[in-house]
């Protein structure tokens, strides 16, 4: 990828890796219907990412600024809602996808507020994309549990895909591309495990949640930081029920080997029910 950026100047077109970044989130979620977007930065890669967003059926958008202002004339044209930098943490809470591509010289999202995030937010997962130059996400942050997050550098090989049909007559630019395709279906292979990862985590929340709904009689009775650790007890076990499945099928894609383990897990599980 590294080889295409710098020998055919890919990296300043914005728009691919906007487009990228949309595509990877509708290829782990299928559909972006429903997914609270949260957008940091309110520039040309924003304003292209929104654009994208809702031309693929996104329809919750919220768009935070260190400028209250322009994140506000963003959010408006997209029909979306703005918050300054300050409501930062709150927003990345509520989020289901965050992408974010601001100009800043430090980090924007921490590794403390993902993880701060997590536990108000009982791990639900979190899809972070990063497409900042120099980044906006602690890279650190992708160590935690439930946390999905690619940069610049993975999304390069949906970029260099787009961009193989500008540079069919060059064979240097051919070769390149061939090179590049083949990692990038590699990447692709890498990929398989985490919508059935997302879905096996959206039904057992689903259990727990029903399940809490039938105790929910003598559970009002307890004081409120009672029923907190009732809740983060019930979450905390099938977070270790679900550890060594999660892991299994994570470490059989980075071996490429992940149909079978994600077939046998998708069918032991129910998970097309």
């Amino acid at each position: 990828a590294k080889r295409v950026r710098t020998e055919t100047g890919i990296a300043a077109n914005p728009v691919s890796v906007s487009f990228a970044a949309v595509e990877l989130a509708k290829k782990i979620f299928g559909s972006l219907a429903g997914k609270k977007i949260l957008i940091i930065g309110a520039g040309e890669m924003a304003e292209l990412t929104c654009m994208h967003l809702i031309g693929n059926g996104a329809e919750e958008i919220t768009v935070a600024n260190r400028s209250a202002a322009q994140a506000e004339m963003l959010a408006e044209k997209y029909h979306g809602r703005a918050v300054g930098l300050g409501a930062l943490d709150e927003a990345l809470c509520d989020a289901d996808i965050v992408i974010s591509s601001t100009g800043a010289t430090s980090y924007v999202v921490t590794q403390d507020m993902v993880r701060s995030c997590l536990r108000k937010r009982k791990n639900r997962l979190l899809f972070l994309v990063d497409i900042a130059m120099p980044r906006d996400i602690d890279p650190a942050a992708d160590s935690l549990e439930n946390v999905y997050l690619y940069n610049i550098d993975h999304l390069q090989d949906i970029v260099d895909e787009n961009m193989k049909s500008r540079r069919r007559e060059s064979l240097k630019a051919e070769q390149i591309v061939h090179e590049e395709v083949a990692q990038y279906f590699n990447w692709l292979k890498e990929l398989e495990a985490v919508p059935t990862i997302v879905s096996l985590r959206t039904k057992a929340e689903g259990i727990v949640r029903m399940e809490m709904e039938k105790e929910s009689g003598w559970m009002e009775s307890l004081e409120s930081t009672d029923r907190e650790k009732v809740e983060a007890l019930v979450n905390g076990i099938v977070n270790k029920i679900l550890h060594a499945p999660v892991t299994v099928m994570k470490e059989e894609s980075a071996e490429f080997q992940s149909q079978d383990i994600v077939a046998a897990a998708r069918q032991l599980f129910r998970l097309d029910d």
